[in-house]
């Protein structure tokens, strides 16, 4: 009886995860990478680059953003490629990222792949409000593609996994 009732709960559990994610808009952020929102999100263009945002009825904010990794740092292609599996390239990485976030504490800056590209993954909580910024920063090519996740510090939530495990590679 016990066995059948674990049966039951794992398949209600995920049915409601598959819900979860069933009307998810797709937004491609350019011609390689496209992401998933709850909802249609709105475009934003500033200094040249462009990013896409939803503050979710859940108060969740999701962002995803394209940045030319090269050209904003004014790196050879070539060069970039090379760093992206050092070491030191994620220190850097996370320390540039941080610095721009003064008012949060941030864990370590964990790279794994994702297909056969570099994903930095970093956690971070708010100081005053204890709110959790979870980023994923992807590397194709020349192009940074920065997904973010802020989730309000009273809520428990699965959705930042399932906005930060949506991309999808378009070519």
């Amino acid at each position: 009886m016990q066995k059948t009732y674990y049966v039951l709960l794992f398949v209600l559990l995920l049915s409601a995860a598959a819900k979860a994610q069933t009307g998810w808009v797709t937004q491609k952020l350019d011609e390689t990478v496209s992401v998933k929102f709850p909802t249609t999100p709105q475009k934003i263009t500033k200094n040249g680059g462009d990013s896409y945002s939803v503050k979710g009825k859940d108060s969740i904010q999701y962002v995803a953003a394209v940045v030319d990794f090269a050209a904003a740092t004014h790196m050879d292609a070539n060069a970039l490629a090379e760093m992206v599996d050092k070491p030191e390239f994620a220190e850097g990485l996370k320390q540039g990222f941080t610095e721009k976030k003064l008012n949060y504490s941030f864990g370590d800056m964990t790279v794994d792949k994702w297909k056969t590209y570099n994903i930095y993954n970093i956690t971070g909580t708010e100081n005053t409000n204890k709110s959790k910024l979870f980023t994923h920063m992807l590397f194709v090519g020349t192009k940074m593609y920065i997904l973010s996740c802020m989730v309000p510090a009273s809520l428990n939530t699965k959705l930042n996994e399932v906005f930060l495990s949506s991309a999808d590679l378009l070519k």
